[in-house]
């Protein structure tokens, strides 16, 4: 039987005052969320399985409460989705779902003018099938480890992101750019905006990350495999990486779930099959 395990984890940091992430994990096809037997455990091919990193902004501006709006828009929207009968019926109802939260972020922030500026990232995968789909808005990321090699499959939106992607800086050089914290696009900030989706088609023992800038900001993705690779068990690993996170300093709230695809009916990679990563952006409003 291919299953997926899972298991996620969010820590405040050592210096942030409160934690302006969040987290879902959820089984589309029974409804259930949180860390629960029957969301942490799930057998690919039945059902859809949905993981979702927010990432808020705005400090006094509730970031906190944009990115609990942006998880629990995902989740309904998508519940209301259901059944996902096909491949296009994923990707639509992931825009759908990445379009609500940013209208309801913006309506929250009209309705009460003391939190104009809130926003949030929003990185989401649903696994359907032995496929893979992450979608993304922001500098939260999604990464997936296939034997000892890590590659990330979002694009972040960011200053940084958009001038690494042009060749104007390596991802070293990014790390201690003075603007590397500036977003070009969030949920809530915009009525219009551009989601990327990545489609994957998953290897037994591939191994899928998402996480918020807590964790790739204060390590690099060296690290962070070195960790992955240590830890095999999702459980393990969401640990040691949100508390090599803290060691490194901790600047930011940190939030990571980590997905193990295994067992049988899933394609073996050949040799060191590289991940073939099929992207395309959307403009939605």
């Amino acid at each position: 039987m291919a299953r997926v395990e899972l298991f996620a984890r969010t820590e405040i940091g050592c210096v942030r005052e409160r934690n302006e992430d969040a987290f879902v994990v959820a089984n589309v096809r029974t409804g259930e969320r949180g860390l629960r037997p029957g969301t942490t455990l799930q057998e690919l091919g039945i059902g859809v399985t949905l993981i979702g990193v927010c990432d808020g902004m705005g400090g006094a501006a509730a970031g906190d409460i944009a990115s609990k709006i942006g998880a629990e828009t995902l989740y309904e929207t998508l519940m209301s989705s259901t059944p996902l009968g096909d491949h296009a019926s994923v990707q639509e109802a992931m825009l759908s779902a990445v379009a609500a939260a940013n209208r309801a972020i913006l309506d929250y922030a009209r309705s009460h003018p003391g939190k104009r500026g809130m926003g949030t990232t929003m990185t989401a995968a649903l696994v359907y099938g032995h496929e893979l789909y992450v979608l993304n808005v922001g500098d939260s990321r999604g990464y997936l480890r296939r034997g000892r090699a890590l590659t990330q499959l979002t694009t972040d939106h960011s200053v940084v992101g958009q001038m690494i992607a042009s060749g104007q800086l390596t991802p070293e050089q990014g790390r201690s750019y003075e603007h590397r914290n500036v977003l070009l696009q969030a949920l809530g900030v915009q009525p219009v905006i551009q989601p990327e989706i990545v489609h994957v088609s998953l290897r037994a023992g591939d191994v899928l990350l998402m996480c918020s800038d807590g964790l790739t900001g204060p390590l690099e993705d060296a690290r962070i495999l070195e960790l992955m690779l240590k830890y095999q068990d999702p459980v393990r690993c969401c640990r040691a990486l949100t508390e090599a996170a803290c060691a490194a300093g901790g600047p930011d709230n940190v939030t990571v779930a980590v997905g193990r695809f295994v067992g049988e009916g899933l394609q073996i990679p050949q040799g060191r099959e590289p991940v073939s990563v099929r992207r395309a952006s959307h403009t939605l409003q």
